[in-house]
């Protein structure tokens, strides 16, 4: 995730650096070398008698009824990227609770605290790598690394902890309480995961913004000769950054600029667990890199 700077609007306007520009600049450039060979060619075939002549003002409406289907379609992918932030949002909130329930009411020695406090670390690591389709971090959960789900065995051992050191059984439901929502935070972050958007709809949309962008300079023209340039390069970029944004965001558990920052919100969950424990081993807090980007 990109934790942008304060820039003034001419750097904002100029700016090269985000990932999507760098994604559809290749798309970009064909488009203006396309129109430009259509500026010092269709004057040839004016010549044979060949001209367009519907309404440019028709087109630029179908621009803006494409430039709406995009929207719709960045607008599942936002509810895709806002439902999963809000359910990592969420998993912060369970492990703060959880761990200050076992402070609290179980009568163990700090070290064997630090056993679950590693568990529920570890567990947020590997839900992080198997969301990103990684391997299962070695260091940290190599008990797990031949499970398909080693997220569920995580959450078993958690829990067999916790039913040893129950204080009492009105506690242990509150424990028990709190794994089954770890559990459905797991559950709704996998179906994000494993449900993509409908590639029929992805590929009808690109195809119809590249077609579009291919054609659209050809109605122009007509009407407005070399300005043609500048007003078709801007339609084309506007469609192409919507395709590319909702294609970023519909994955939001990826590592390109605009995905959730998982790593930085694990290692914030590690943090606050080894602070409330008076843990000595502190991780440093991540910070955006020389880019302004954390993962």
């Amino acid at each position: 995730m990109i934790v942008r700077p304060e820039q003034t609007w001419f750097r904002k306007l100029f700016s090269w650096r985000g990932s999507i520009m760098r994604k559809i600049s290749p798309q970009l450039c064909f488009f203006i070398v396309l129109n430009i060979v259509y500026l010092f060619t269709l004057p040839l075939l004016h010549l044979r008698g060949i001209i367009a002549k519907e309404s440019s003002f028709y087109f630029i409406g179908i621009s803006i009824s494409i430039s709406v289907f995009l929207g719709f379609r960045n607008n599942t992918a936002w509810l895709r990227y806002w439902e999963a932030r809000k359910l990592w949002g969420d998993l912060l909130i369970v492990n703060r609770s959880l761990m200050r329930e076992i402070i609290n009411t179980t009568q163990t020695r700090r070290e064997e605290k630090q056993v679950v406090l590693d568990l529920m670390v570890t567990y947020c690591m590997t839900l992080k790598a198997k969301l990103r389709h990684g391997p299962v971090p070695v260091s940290r959960a190599l008990d797990y690394q031949h499970l398909t789900t080693p997220c569920n065995a995580l959450l078993q051992d958690i829990g067999q902890w916790l039913y040893l050191h129950r204080p009492n059984e009105f506690v242990y439901r509150n424990f028990n309480t709190y794994l089954n929502q770890i559990s459905t935070i797991q559950g709704g972050c996998e179906r994000i995961s494993n449900t993509p958007i409908p590639y029929a709809y992805s590929l009808l949309l690109h195809r119809t913004v590249g077609i579009f962008c291919a054609v659209y300079p050809l109605l122009l023209i007509h009407d407005f000769g070399f300005l043609t340039l500048l007003f078709s390069i801007f339609t084309t970029y506007a469609l192409l950054a919507l395709d590319a944004i909702a294609t970023e965001l519909e994955d939001p558990f990826g590592t390109e600029d605009n995905d959730l920052p998982l790593s930085a919100i694990c290692n914030a969950i590690e943090i606050d667990l080894r602070e409330m424990l008076k843990d000595s081993t502190v991780p440093v807090k991540m910070k955006p890199d020389a880019h302004y980007r954390l993962i």
